[in-house]
């Protein structure tokens, strides 16, 4: 059963929530531990950088299309029933990329992984978090399980890193950990009391489509959904690719050092996460969203005013806090709005417009730096502008002031 909304603290002795952070922390590991071993990759099977990239790729093409079909059946069967299975295919999958010999195998064991896992794993527990608590405690439990997520994915590039130093495989052996944390769901994680209450529709895909929609009220998830693709357009086009061009063309700063500061960043985000669950008593989600983008704009701006390697890092210090306030409030707004027997669909198609995100925010930032010829500064200053018109916009959608407060409308 969800907790009362009077219970507001994070339930640090409930081994349930021990198991949603195990759930949380492999997801990163999808593409943040593969991308320091793509030029071992490389050199493993004697192809160019282009081609070792499509690992990168072959992982992430299918989970754009799936995530809506796998929140969907999680709905329908059960989202531990469907967690279970993801965790192992994603765990077997990427450990028996250990035991190939071509390249092309590699290729489709990273698209049977991502059909199931990364960013889809992450959805799939936080829509979890949203069935097992309720109110405040939702905020203080999804902060955690964020965090959880930030702190892996800021690790993920070191130690992949490492282990890609002593051979091009090793990194895959890191998705082992999925399997384990498989077994520990199945024979730990209670079921939700939503699992048996089963979807609204009549079964059919297009039925329960045209429910879920139906049962979103449409601004507000277009709001929450716009949010989310704008914050995390910001995130992996200006801080994961311009910065590290930036840091490296305009400060001769060498990868590893790029990398600390990146680091930083999110190491940030995921010790602002942890608090949301305090903010959630003062703020909305909205206005956690909101203040969100505005630290993105002082960051960005900061970034682009910066004249030394040193003040890039505190203003991506900066971009931080904004990330985390944002990560975990646009899913606890999310899971709110969507009613349990839709919640599995709807944070899934989340990862959609992550993954959207994902492709669209990197040209954004390199098409004018390149083409015409600008450098990162301008496209990162830019992109703090936009932040702070968001920003200013959320604030409108809000309905001003009051709207950001605890007891206003959630958006």
């Amino acid at each position: 059963m969800p907790d009362s909304d009077e219970t507001t603290g994070v339930p640090w002795r409930s081994p349930r929530l021990y198991l949603l952070v195990a759930m949380a922390a492999v997801a990163p590991l999808d593409v943040n531990i593969i991308g320091p071993a793509l030029p071992a990759i490389a050199d493993a099977f004697d192809v160019s950088s282009a081609r070792s990239g499509l690992v990168i790729t072959a992982f992430a093409a299918p989970g754009a299309f799936l995530a809506p079909i796998v929140g969907m059946y999680a709905d329908r069967f059960g989202r531990r029933r469907i967690v279970v299975p993801c965790l192992l295919i994603y765990g077997v999958a990427g450990v028996a990329v250990t035991l190939v010999t071509e390249l092309w195998m590699v290729l489709v064991l990273r698209a049977v992984q991502g059909s199931v896992g990364g960013s889809i794993l992450a959805s799939l527990s936080l829509a979890l978090v949203g069935d097992y608590y309720d109110g405040p405690r939702r905020n203080a439990v999804m902060g955690v399980v964020s965090a959880s997520i930030s702190f892996s994915a800021a690790a993920g590039p070191v130690l992949g890193g490492v282990l890609a130093a002593r051979s091009w495989d090793a990194p895959f052996y890191l998705y082992g950990s999925s399997v384990v944390v498989a077994g520990l769901v199945y024979y730990y994680l209670d079921a939700p009391a939503v699992e048996a209450e089963g979807t609204s529709s009549d079964g059919r895909d297009g039925s329960y489509i045209r429910a879920a929609i139906a049962s979103l009220p449409t601004r507000q998830a277009l709001v929450v959904y716009g949010a989310t693709l704008a914050g995390f357009t910001l995130f992996f086009g200006g801080v994961l690719t311009a910065v590290p061009f930036l840091l490296e063309e305009t400060y001769g700063l060498e990868s590893g050092r790029v990398g600390a500061l990146v680091t930083g960043a999110m190491m940030v985000a995921a010790v602002v996460a942890v608090f949301n669950g305090r903010f959630a008593r003062y703020l909305s989600n909205l206005g956690m969203v909101t203040i969100g983008f505005g630290f993105y704009a002082l960051g960005l701006v900061g970034v682009w005013a910066a004249g030394s390697a040193t003040g890039v890092l505190l203003a991506l210090g900066v971009f931080g806090i904004g990330h985390g306030l944002l990560l975990p409030s646009v899913a606890s707004a999310l899971s709110a709005l969507a009613g349990p027997e839709f919640r599995g669909g709807v944070m899934s198609l989340r990862t959609s417009v992550i993954l959207g995100a994902q492709a669209i925010g990197p040209p954004l930032f390199t098409l004018p730096a390149t083409r015409l010829d600008v450098g990162y500064e301008l496209p990162l200053a830019v992109a703090g502008v936009g932040a702070a018109l968001f920003a200013v916009g959320l604030f409108a959608a809000a309905g001003g002031r009051t709207g950001l407060v605890v007891g206003a409308a959630e958006s």
